[in-house]
């Protein structure tokens, strides 16, 4: 009952700062126009990252007394926020951007002591860091979620909707172990998303006050997403296995793995945007923008539902792991199959015509 304040708060704060910002947008140009990858219908303004942020900061200001600060988790979101925006307004480079990334992620292990200290058992024998090689897969895995939900920004809704199904994950895990730091911060940047999504869902209610969350935004909830799995995941009474946290970002860690890997085969550079994405490839199958939101949400849902049940089963991590990887490679050869995607979707959630040019 102490949370919905802060929760509610943070809502509040978001919503309302998404509808005054909107104004200094366009007279920042802070928009988004469509041409080129952007396939939007008119100037949409790219406050809903700020607008996160300063939900995320109150709620977070408001929660109950804890034993941690949040003040490094917070100083490394608006860092990321900053840059984002600067990145939304002039298109930075992508290695520009990198830095920045492997920046906040240093504050977190300096500054609140955040660390992966243990992979789990997912080869047989556990695995434990310690020194140096703790702080370089810390980096690592802070760095490649906001590297995955960057790029799963490319479509109204989804970045929000699957960081949603994560982090609701991570909150059932931490109340069910009794971590209340990482359950209070859950439901705060929960209210915070929330608020974003009523006006990105992929719905008619809200084309008038329709905006977009940019780099700012999809860099703010892949940190927040990052730090919760390390904070569930990690110490001395984790709330999940290593391996199930997996589970429940699958589908952004599946996109981001086949990325490299297509990238990389095709030799270009893996930070090079394009139309190869998941979402690209089910839009390119003749699925509406509706039917692709709702078919990635369901299977977020599944994933999350089924890494949850194995770790409640008490699963031997390699076991787990291998069945995420078999679950990863038949989704992306489905993904690849444009023609069977459209038949196995109801034709309710077909497009007239094609989203995404070949």
């Amino acid at each position: 009952m102490q949370l919905i304040g802060p929760a509610s708060a943070s809502f509040a704060l978001c919503l309302l700062a998404m509808f005054a910002l909107r104004p200094v947008a366009f007279a920042l140009k802070l928009i988004d126009r469509p041409g080129g990858r952007k396939l939007h219908v008119g100037e949409v303004p790219v406050v809903g990252g700020l607008g996160m942020l300063l939900g995320i900061v109150l709620g977070t200001g408001l929660l109950p007394s804890a034993d941690w600060t949040a003040g490094p988790l917070l100083a490394a979101c608006a860092l990321l926020v900053t840059v984002g925006l600067i990145d939304d307004r002039f298109e930075l480079s992508p290695w520009a951007r990198l830095p920045v990334h492997v920046a906040v992620a240093t504050v977190l292990v300096l500054g609140a002591g955040t660390s992966v200290t243990t992979l789990g058992a997912p080869f047989g024998a556990p695995i434990h860091l310690e020194g140096l090689s703790s702080y370089a897969m810390t980096v690592l895995c802070i760095v490649a979620a906001v590297n995955a939900f960057n790029m799963l920004d490319g479509m109204d809704g989804l970045a929000g909707a699957l960081a949603f199904v994560a982090i609701t994950a991570l909150a059932i895990l931490a109340h069910q172990n009794g971590n209340s730091v990482a359950l209070s911060v859950s439901v705060v940047v929960l209210g915070a998303i929330a608020a974003f999504l009523i006006s990105n869902l992929p719905f008619e209610f809200n084309r008038d006050v329709r905006c977009f969350m940019g780099d700012s935004g999809s860099t703010l909830i892949g940190i927040s997403v990052a730090w919760l799995c390390i904070e569930v995941s990690q110490g001395a009474s984790p709330a999940a296995k290593p391996v199930t946290i997996l589970w429940l970002v699958a589908v952004p860690l599946y996109d981001l793995c086949w990325t490299m890997i297509r990238r990389t085969m095709s030799g270009i550079s893996p930070f090079k945007s394009d139309h190869g994405h998941f979402h690209h490839m089910v839009l390119k199958a003749g699925i509406g923008v509706k039917g692709t939101f709702f078919l990635f949400v369901v299977l977020a849902v599944l994933l999350a539902a089924f890494g949850i049940m194995l770790e409640w089963l008490g699963t031997p991590d390699s076991w787990s792991l291998a069945a995420l990887a078999f679950f990863g490679v038949v989704i992306v050869r489905l993904l690849c199959s444009p023609n069977l995607v459209y038949k196995i979707v109801p034709r309710s959630l077909h497009a007239a015509r094609p989203l995404v040019p070949e």
